[in-house]
């Protein structure tokens, strides 16, 4: 629960001056829609190239979190007390405190018994008093649960639970709370005039929402979809209970409110079912597996791949209408799932063509777009309800044998795009297995470990006073800590071109 008179102080305002509107939100100049000082890291702008005729808005009679406040059937009863179905706003911050808690329903009924707390006269007396009131509250997108049907037999039926991701996404655009940390127009960013230096620090300054807004009719907004999941273990040691969640979150909030959990800025949209199939061949139930994965987000994401190919007209926090486009931005994913994602095999790049035998390679590979997978799947005329004669036919361009992927229905969506790297394998791992190693090879294990041992301990940093060349069952911040010292120490014992080439974290 959040505090509704957060909300009120929010938005009233700012409807309150429509007639006179602030530059947060005009609706004919969107060069002084937001005012810029700097990039983002402190750095000043000298110039900002803003996408003419980008989101435009068409009327100021939108709806706004309040308006769909009022709309719910216990606003009479909230007229004249705010935090209705609780008596106040302190029993209201208590049944807050013991819904966010980690307690039992067992264990806040016990909390609940106490003395102390009778004497507070709060209006429920357990848990389930408790729960029943809190489900009184306006309420959120709704679940809904759907039985997936398949060919082939497994062990319990397939449930699908999910929500409207539109519903979702149009919640967090519309929240009042990110009123004043949203983005619409996308927009370059140089550091000189001579535009040598090409700032990226939001996603609306990046190339892709700049080359997706050309394609898009004149006035519309593009409101950038981030898309997460991962497999995730509900029990440890007992039940085996697993959970596929699938987060959803809005891209035109920007960066330094996006990355903060506290932020609540992403959604949970989806549970993704993990069926277990009763198929002989292991390695097909793995591509019953990922098909079904695929399908899922067919189904789950499919308005929003509707938005984004028509259009939906949706209200920003101060009830502003705009014409958006949902594309997909990132999709947020462990290497594996990316892979699954890619529709390509283990051991090979879900981002360009190579696969394990030419990750050595010291030139880039071309990139694995969207029209290649989709041009290699439709050259297979194999059967794909024959699973064995399909994935073995796709071993000839390393597919994994999905022979629909979801992200063929959304316009302007290509994996080697909204994939990100995953920076704890792809940057940190990566750099300890092999840059690291070619760091001992240039100046000599034991000199590079006479440099660390050395080191002035530094508060937040890992010392390494017996050096690093024989650290055994090191940790992601051990990597990302040697990554920091790396630079320095090497410097003037190798090669300035050798130095050049290893990377340097920020």
């Amino acid at each position: 629960m959040v505090d509704i008179l957060q909300f009120v102080e929010l938005v009233e305002p700012h409807r309150r001056s429509l007639d006179s509107p602030s530059p947060q939100f005009p609706s004919d100049d969107h060069r002084d829609r937001v005012s810029y000082p700097d990039a983002g890291d402190g750095m000043s702008v000298d110039i900002e190239e803003w996408y003419e005729g980008a989101g435009t808005c068409y009327s100021r009679d939108g709806t706004t979190f309040l308006d769909l406040f009022d709309t719910d059937e216990y606003v009479d009863c909230r007229k004249d007390n705010l935090f209705y179905p609780f008596a106040s706003r302190n029993e209201w911050e208590v049944a807050d405190f013991l819904l966010q808690s980690s307690l039992s329903m067992a264990a806040i009924s016990e909390f609940l018994a106490l003395s102390m707390i009778q004497e507070l006269n709060l209006s429920f007396k357990n848990a389930k008093e408790l729960r029943s009131r809190a489900e009184m509250l306006p309420k959120g997108p709704s679940w809904k649960c759907q039985i997936i049907t398949s060919l082939h037999s497994t062990k319990h039926p397939i449930q699908l639970f999910w929500r409207d991701p539109v519903e979702c996404l149009e919640s967090l655009f519309s929240n009042p709370l990110f009123h004043d940390k949203l983005d619409f127009v996308p927009r370059r960013v140089y550091t000189a005039a001579g535009r040598l230096l090409h700032v990226y620090s939001e996603w609306l300054m990046g190339d892709s929402a700049w080359d997706i807004q050309s394609q898009l009719p004149r006035g519309t907004t593009i409101l950038g979809t981030v898309l997460s999941s991962n497999k995730t273990n509900v029990t440890t040691m007992t039940g085996a209970r697993v959970a596929h969640p699938l987060l959803l979150g809005l891209a035109n909030i920007r960066m330094c409110t996006r990355t903060k959990f506290s932020s609540r800025v992403f959604l949970l949209t989806a549970l993704l079912p993990i069926p277990q199939y009763l198929h002989p061949n292991q390695r097909m139930q793995g591509v019953l597996e990922d098909r079904l994965i695929h399908e899922c987000l067919a189904i789950v994401l499919r308005p929003l791949m509707i938005a984004a190919e028509i259009g939906i007209m949706m209200s920003d926090p101060v009830g502003n209408v705009r014409h958006c486009y949902t594309s997909l931005a990132a999709y947020i994913v462990d290497t594996p799932e990316a892979c699954m994602i890619a529709c390509v095999r283990g051991k090979t790049s879900p981002f360009t063509m190579a696969s394990y035998l030419e990750f050595g390679d010291d030139f880039r590979h071309p990139e694995h777009t969207r029209s290649v997978t989709l041009d290699q799947l439709a050259s297979i005329k194999v059967d794909p309800n024959n699973l064995e004669a399909f994935f073995e036919a796709c071993a000839k361009y390393r597919l994994n044998g999905v022979h629909a992927p979801f992200w063929m229905f959304w316009p302007h969506a290509d994996p080697s795009v909204f994939l990100t790297p995953e920076p704890l394998h792809h940057w940190h791992k990566e750099f300890w297995d092999h840059d690291l190693h070619w760091c001992l090879a240039a100046i000599g294990a034991l000199e590079l470990n006479f440099r660390f041992a050395i080191l002035q301990p530094i508060t937040g940093y890992h010392n390494f006073p017996g050096g690093i060349s024989n650290l055994k069952k090191v940790t992601g911040r051990v990597h990302c800590d040697v990554q920091r010292y790396i630079v320095g120490l090497i410097a003037g014992a190798a090669p300035r071109r050798f130095v050049i080439a290893i990377p340097f974290p920020r």
